[in-house]
């Protein structure tokens, strides 16, 4: 979970603390890096100190004591923790947050003009709990997302050492078997034929370097831009994997080609260069339609087979979503079908990968399939607060 959507949920559950309670505040305290931060502070007033250490204050003894307090009109002394803060009150409760690990929080509301009940108390402990196990579920995925995406990234990078290592060094390795043999014979005719065939075995392994340097990272891209790139990519879908590769942009006014920010333009090259693999791995399709566009705000890549699509059963969107998915034009919005496996054979490394990578930018990923109707992965990335370049690659306001 990022840090802003955590606190995003950590003020929610804040405000409908105070809301449920009829507080004057709500905080929600939470250590991080051995001191005492306010993750949250809802309602009336201003909290003095949002940071505080856990040794040698009254908020740290709190926090290590571990249960929940609850004070009327505290005494000189009997509350310190509040005046650290600052924040005036003559009534407050305290819940202490169960989670996980060696981080833990608190969670307090504060009154000034009534104390707080046995119910209240119960209130915000029931609060705190839904909280802790709405914060554990989402670092829990998380965690679970940074695993795919590490376990993606060795599996690509066993796939390249694969792919050097069964055709470059192989391929090579005949070359120069075949060169020996023709030395060693002493036969001229031999030795010539077999500097011929070398050749031209050179000249297709020096190819096949050049597509693995361009599947690493294509001159296209910085060169020429996104479309260029990407029908690259399909003309070789069409060459290597017979595929009939079809590719559609609508990126600027009357036809004009503009250029996104370069990590956008990555992010989506890498996703429609994985799905284009997946088809050719997995589908049983014979062609493909890439289609790249800007509609109200959002790019949408959507990368559309005619293959066999997910079995029945299999963890994606329903079929009649599959209209929106591949038209990126299309009026609304798709809520559901968010990827659970990986291109066109469920449970593969490809998705977790594309999904990261979407992620990173601020987008969503979403597949749409049903057997023998083929497969739809569209990525779906909001422009807003991104920098807007024009067709010559210049930023523009």
């Amino acid at each position: 979970m990022s840090r802003s959507a955590e606190r995003w949920l950590i003020e929610l559950m804040a405000d409908r603390a105070r809301t449920a309670l009829d507080a004057a505040m709500v905080l929600v305290v939470l250590k991080e890096r051995g001191e005492l931060h306010v993750a949250a502070a809802s309602g009336r007033g201003h909290v003095r100190a949002s940071v505080l250490p856990i040794e040698g204050s009254a908020l740290g003894a709190l926090y290590e004591a571990g249960r929940p307090v609850s004070v009327d009109r505290p005494l000189p002394g009997q509350a310190d923790w509040l005046t650290e803060l600052g924040i005036e009150g003559h009534a407050a409760v305290v819940a202490p947050l169960p989670i996980d690990g060696p981080d833990g929080g608190m969670i307090m509301a504060v009154r000034s003009d009534a104390a707080f009940g046995d119910q209240d108390a119960t209130t915000l402990a029931a609060h705190g709990a839904r909280l802790t196990r709405q914060l554990m579920a989402e670092r829990n995925a998380e965690l679970e997302r940074l695993r795919y995406g590490a376990q993606a990234r060795e599996r690509e990078r066993e796939r390249w050492a694969r792919e050097l290592h069964d055709d470059t060094v192989q391929g090579l390795g005949v070359l120069r078997m075949q060169l020996a043999n023709a030395r060693d014979s002493g036969d001229t005719q031999r030795l010539r034929a077999a500097v011929e065939e070398a050749l031209a075995g050179l000249e297709r392994e020096v190819q096949g370097i050049r597509h693995l340097i361009t599947e690493l990272r294509p001159a296209a891209l910085d060169d020429l831009g996104l479309a260029a790139a990407l029908q690259a990519l399909a003309r070789r879908a069409q060459a290597v994997y017979g595929l009939q590769a079809h590719t559609e942009f609508h990126l600027g006014p009357d036809g004009e080609q503009r250029r996104l920010d370069p990590e956008l333009e990555t992010t989506i090259y890498r996703v429609v260069q994985e799905a284009l693999t997946n088809v050719s791995r997995h589908a049983q399709a014979s062609s493909v339609h890439i289609v790249v566009a800007e509609t109200d705000g959002t790019i949408t890549a959507a990368v559309t087979d005619d293959g066999r699509g997910f079995p029945a059963g299999a963890p994606v969107q329903a079929a009649a979503d599959r209209a929106a998915l591949a038209d990126p034009t299309a009026d609304g919005q798709v809520e559901s079908g968010e990827a659970a496996g990986g291109g066109n054979a469920p449970g593969g490394f490809g998705m977790p990968g594309m999904r990261e990578r979407a992620e990173l930018v601020g987008g969503t990923l979403q597949i749409a399939s049903a057997p023998g109707q083929g497969t739809t992965i569209r990525l779906a990335v909001p422009l807003a607060g991104r920098p807007h370049f024009a067709a010559d690659g210049s930023v523009t306001a």
